[in-house]
């Protein structure tokens, strides 16, 4: 991610937050709500894509800068990945109306890439790999109806996620070298869901999020850093990919005493 996406997902988060506080501090813990504080852990089921309208189109590829610092040809595949589903894990802290979890988000895919082949430098050709999409995610929620057993709520989030592909890097000696990559960054997300609280101890919970995400690091067969490749040989490019996915979970939590 640029300097300038990284500073705006950084304000973005701060301003998001400061201004649901204040919008709703009136409505702190009071003495009818129904979850007053709570410390729980939980695990969703999810449905999940890394991107739908950004470069993850399948059709793209990171190539080496020649003019820059390295002559090392790295060529790494932008993939495409299809949705699938996938499972998380979660810890969290809430009082009266305001919730902060920590959570782990882990889904498997295939992903897809249909242009020019390193082997062969023939257009037209379709490789399909697996892939595995994975994050740690920061939210804050914030919940309505907080005198009721069934409460809606919304969310933000700051994200750090990052797809592992295999055999989708290559270094093109006459013989290319083959290897796994790795295309990480940072990201913020905006939600919104319901959960059904039966006590303090158990609840059942679901809803959706969007994420948008910079990609700074590829990992791939020769290590060289993303600002030292080109996005399809386009110098304007170096070192920028963006994402986004729509997400949807449903799952349990439990309270700890």
């Amino acid at each position: 991610m640029n300097q300038k996406t990284l500073l705006f997902t950084t304000l973005a988060l701060i301003v998001s937050v400061g201004v649901a506080r204040q919008a709703f501090a009136q409505d702190e813990a009071g003495s009818g709500d129904f979850i007053k504080s709570r410390t729980y852990f939980g695990f969703y089921g999810t449905s999940a894509t890394l991107d739908q309208w950004g470069d993850f189109t399948g059709t793209l590829a990171f190539t080496s800068n020649s003019s820059g610092t390295t002559a090392i040809p790295e060529v790494d595949y932008v993939p495409s990945i299809e949705r699938n589903f996938g499972w998380a894990a979660l810890v969290g802290h809430r009082e009266g109306p305001w919730a902060a979890e920590i959570s782990f988000w882990r889904s498997d895919h295939t992903a897809t890439y249909s242009g020019t082949s390193v082997y062969t430098m023939t257009s037209g050709t379709t490789i399909t790999t697996p892939a595995s999409l994975q994050s740690i995610d920061i939210d804050f929620k914030r919940y309505f109806f907080t005198q009721l057993p069934t409460q809606l709520f919304v969310n933000v989030g700051l994200d750090f996620p990052w797809l592992w592909v295999r055999q989708f890097s290559f270094v093109t000696y006459s013989t290319p070298l083959v290897d796994d990559e790795t295309i990480s960054g940072i990201g913020f997300s905006l939600g919104a869901g319901a959960e059904i609280y039966l006590d303090n101890g158990f609840s059942i919970t679901g809803g959706i999020f969007q994420r948008w995400t910079g990609f700074n690091q590829i990992n791939g067969a020769a290590k060289i850093a993303e600002n030292n490749l080109y996005l399809n040989g386009d110098p304007s490019k170096a070192g920028t990919l963006e994402g986004d996915g729509f997400n949807i979970y449903v799952g349990t939590t439990f309270g700890v005493q």
